[in-house]
């Protein structure tokens, strides 16, 4: 069942230079117990993306419902159903973190009696019960990150927006920050929306992913399927040193399924693919055929970063 669907949706803005397209035509799901990461460089639309989900915006055409709710119609239905976690730590500096998470809940629509009663949970869930009574200012970057996750984490809502959530955190707490959200997404159901600069927690988190790019999506799937997809290099060795290498990537080139070709030693050189749908055959006929002899050829996947920067440069 699709909580989040984006059906043909732009949003334009008017600025000191004319109007400027944030999102062109954009249509794409979120089911129920999905991770869905989104990402693109600066200015790629992601974030209005966000806001029209989130209602902070409205679309100039499309639609998105949430849930089955049309944002733009029942706005404060949504907003119900919804828990966003900012990139930067906002706890109040005079509560301390029992007392914030009590006023979180109490905030979402709980009676005083259940806030608490969820409080304490929440406190044992995320193993900060030994930090209820600290006050921001004792707290570090990644126990604040937490104390954020946990109260999101713990909302009743279908619907859950994750920004940059290990955003200026060691190692180890990342590591610790991702093991909450997956042992908490297993049994929930929940829908999250994730957005993150680090890709290797993308590709750890995230069952699907959308890459934005000047506003269209440009590609999409799970992060080993673009692997899969995008992410193939052919590795050639051959018997003897390579005499006029541009004019051997000149012949490669003329291959459709080859996207570029590198010089790696006197003897060697990759070929980046444009896609694993391709056969290798192609290109052992174009050396056969020019009277090279092949010492050793093999393939590799790129990983994730790579991949990412690939789609979005190419």
């Amino acid at each position: 069942m699709a909580i989040v669907e984006l059906t043909n949706v732009t949003k334009k803005f008017s600025g000191s230079r004319g109007e400027v397209t944030a999102v062109n035509n954009v249509s794409f799901k979120a089911n129920s117990g999905e991770v869905l990461g989104i990402l693109g460089p600066n200015g790629a639309g992601k974030t209005t993306t966000l806001r029209m989900i989130a209602t902070i915006y409205k679309p100039d055409n499309g639609t998105i419902f949430v849930d089955g709710i049309d944002v733009v119609k029942s706005p404060m239905e949504v907003r119900k159903r919804i828990a966003y976690m900012t990139q930067e730590p906002d706890l109040p500096p005079a509560l301390s973190v029992k007392d914030y998470m009590i006023y979180y809940f109490r905030f979402r629509g709980l009676s005083k009696e259940k806030a608490r009663r969820y409080c304490d949970h929440t406190l044992e869930l995320f193993n900060l019960k030994g930090h209820a009574h600290k006050k921001p200012f004792q707290l570090s970057t990644g126990l604040k990150r937490r104390v954020q996750l946990a109260c999101v984490l713990s909302s009743d809502v279908p619907l859950i927006f994750l920004d940059e959530p290990t955003a200026g955190i060691d190692p180890r707490s990342k590591r610790n920050t991702w093991e909450f959200i997956k042992e908490k997404l297993k049994d929930g159901g929940m829908t999250v929306i994730l957005t993150s600069h680090d890709l290797y927690e993308i590709e750890y988190l995230a069952d699907k992913v959308i890459i934005m790019n000047h506003g269209k999506i440009v590609a999409k799937g799970s992060p080993s399927e673009l692997k899969r997809k995008f992410g193939k290099t052919v590795r050639v060795i051959l018997e003897e040193p390579i005499y006029n290498f541009d004019l051997l990537k000149e012949i490669l080139l003329e291959i459709k399924s080859i996207k570029n070709v590198f010089l790696i030693g006197e003897n060697s050189f990759d070929i980046q693919l444009k896609s694993l749908e391709y056969s290798i055959n192609d290109i052992l006929q174009a050396l056969v055929s020019h009277g090279l002899r092949i010492r050793d050829i093999f393939t590799t996947t790129a990983n994730f970063e790579d991949v990412y920067l690939d789609i979005i440069e190419g």
